[in-house]
């Protein structure tokens, strides 16, 4: 069904290049007048103008030309009009490196519309035989020409939309036809005012009496075309910012990028998206939008065309040859572009986005894709960097377990069993020494088992991976209480949350864990305050309490001699982060502890 959608819009487009390459001849044989050079040259360049900076309206843009062109009409005769009008919008999509289709259908609707406007008019206004002043009959002549103009040309739009295979959506057309009913009012009421000004009988009507009324016509399109255009450019640096936000707010998530709407289609001015990224092993669909076929999985063909080339690469046409490509969309897709993920000579990922047009990409496009792609070849790099980094420490915290398991326990089982041993030999002889080796070893015994179980605990999912940081701090908060510590907590949070590494909320609790000892081991402290802050630069987390604080020089050095959990192994914890702590504390003014922990290192981890 699609398919045949798409030939009748395509047949369609035909019959009106063809008619109007024949309404094109027809004006040119139709040229009876010779105009004013001066004059001619001057309504041409601002019929250049007007149509080489249109004004934004709906999804499109239309053009302040019809008073231009209707003065062109008024002065030397519909076929001198039609064949410059027709002429003129050609030259500006072929200057605009529009498709070659575009170049020709533009005009040709144009050009129809206006012939169709102009000799329906005139013969309906030739049945009537009413006797009107020459104002009203040009005024209701030209209001005839405008209304006509308006309905053919957006009547051969809304053809052309509703054959092609895409949903035209009545929401659409209300907007475009309410966008199209403005401009078409403005150029009625402006050649409205031309005509009230030459009817004032104000001298000689020359070129500069032309430039002079036609100048804020012009001026008008400039400003219009120059706004829409900066606005533009301005939401595709939002769209940017915003990707490039969600980029590192996302990287945390093990499902990068699947779970938002990211701004792609709005950057490129694209229909459809498709992000496909590689861990080192296999390709994954990461992110899609729009025009989606039932097929997601990487094809063979598109590997070997990413493997021998690393460039972005344009498929303007469908054919046998591309294919391929144009299965990862629906049909209603007619121009692809391919973009690799290349960073340090390495493909890290491939982007494809399409629109439904053919040849409708140009070299701003490009440059967007270009800048898009290594946003997210940065991206993807950084979160498999610092997925092997988590992975390094998560390996070396269970070699760490593991020494420990047999430098202590390990060592402390052999004991004991060689301690039975000669118990079990000495029994007879020596039963008060047998009662002495089994009393030690079952006291050792019960220390492994200790140790055993703290290590089993240290392999388990972590608090803030099973709860998450807040909730694992406020249980460890209620735990304290319900241990009978007459202690006042106050846990406040500041700023708007956002998702943190599983390695920085360990940090983060780890350090809480530890200064939360030490004030209920050493502090004698009545009250316990908790901060933690997010903001786009950094990720703080303080906690201070009133206790009777410590000489931290004392303790630095104390802490060098005396292996422990305690400061040094703090400074630790931040230092792998690349996190700074502050540490300020004196006797009998209590102790502050903050961690300061920038953005790059709060975001970018699993």
């Amino acid at each position: 069904m699609g398919i045949n959608r798409d030939k009748a819009a395509s047949s369609f487009v035909s019959l009106i290049i063809a008619a109007g390459m024949v309404i094109l001849i027809l004006s040119l044989f139709s040229i009876s007048k010779t105009p004013d050079l001066l004059v001619f040259l001057t309504l041409l360049i601002f019929l250049f103008i007007t149509e080489y900076y249109p004004i934004p309206i709906w999804k499109g843009i239309s053009a302040l030309s019809f008073p231009l062109l209707y003065t062109i009409e008024l002065l030397y005769g519909w076929g001198i009009a039609v064949f410059v009008f027709g002429c003129m919008v050609c030259l500006v999509n072929a200057l605009n490196q529009r498709p070659l289709r575009i170049v020709l259908f533009n005009p040709s609707q144009l050009m129809i519309s206006f012939f169709g406007a102009v000799h329906l008019t005139d013969f309906l206004l030739s049945t009537f035989t009413a006797q009107w002043s020459l104002f009203w009959s040009a005024e209701i002549r030209m209001i005839g020409i405008a209304i006509l103009y308006y309905l053919f040309n957006n009547l051969i739009v809304d053809i052309v939309l509703f054959l092609r295979p895409q949903v035209y959506h009545f929401q659409f057309w209300k907007t475009k036809t309410i966008s199209e009913t403005l401009v078409t009012l403005f150029s009625v009421l402006y050649i409205t005012l031309m005509f009230l000004l030459g009817s004032q009988n104000r001298g000689v009507v020359d070129a500069f009496s032309y430039i002079f009324f036609f100048s804020p016509l012009v001026a008008i399109a400039l400003i219009c075309s120059f706004i829409a255009r900066l606005r533009q450019e301005q939401n595709r640096l939002k769209a940017l910012y915003d990707i490039s936000t969600t980029f590192n707010a996302q990287l945390p998530s093990k499902n990068w990028l699947k779970q938002v709407e990211l701004p792609f289609l709005e950057f490129l001015g694209t229909d459809a998206v498709l992000l496909y990224l590689f861990d080192g092993t296999t390709w994954k669909l990461a992110y899609e939008n729009g025009g989606l076929s039932t097929s997601k999985d990487l094809s063979e063909n598109l590997l070997q065309h990413i493997e021998a080339n690393s460039k972005m690469v344009l498929f303007n046409k469908k054919s046998e040859d591309n294919e391929w490509v144009f299965h990862y969309f629906q049909s209603s897709i007619k121009s692809i572009m391919i973009a690799p993920l290349t960073i340090e000579d390495e493909v890290t990922g491939v982007l494809l986005t399409g629109r439904t047009r053919t040849h409708s990409f140009s070299s701003v496009d490009e440059q967007s894709m270009a800048t898009l792609v290594n946003q997210l070849a940065v991206a993807w790099k950084s979160k498999l960097l610092i997925s092997e980094r988590e992975k390094r420490v998560l390996l070396e915290e269970r070699n760490r377990i593991a020494r420990e398991i047999h430098d202590g326990i390990a060592q402390t089982l052999a004991g004991s069993v060689m301690q039975l041993e000669t118990a079990q030999r000495v029994f007879e002889q020596k039963p008060e020494r047998t009662k002495q080796l089994v009393a030690v070893s079952t006291e050792k015994l019960r220390g492994s088992l200790k140790d055993l179980r703290e290590s089993i605990y240290a392999l388990r999912p972590y608090p803030t991976e099973r709860i998450g940081l807040h909730q694992a701090i406020q249980s460890k908060v209620k735990a304290v209480k319900d241990e009978g510590h007459n202690i006042q907590f106050r846990f406040q949070e500041r700023g708007t949350r956002y998702p943190l590494s599983t390695m920085v909320e360990k940090v983060i609790f780890d350090i809480f864990q530890e200064s939360l000892h030490n004030t209920l081991k050493h502090a004698d402290a009545s009250k316990v305050e908790i901060l933690l802050s997010y903001s786009k630069e950094q990720v703080i987390f303080k906690i201070k309490d009133d206790g009777k604080g410590f000489s931290l020089f004392e303790s630095m050095i104390k802490a060098r001699q005396e292996p422990h959990y305690g400061i040094l192994n703090m400074n630790e914890l931040s230092e792998s982060l690349g996190a700074s702590l502050h540490i300020d504390s004196a006797k009998g003014k209590g102790t502050e502890i903050k961690l300061h922990i920038p953005q790059i290192e709060s975001k970018e981890a699993f």
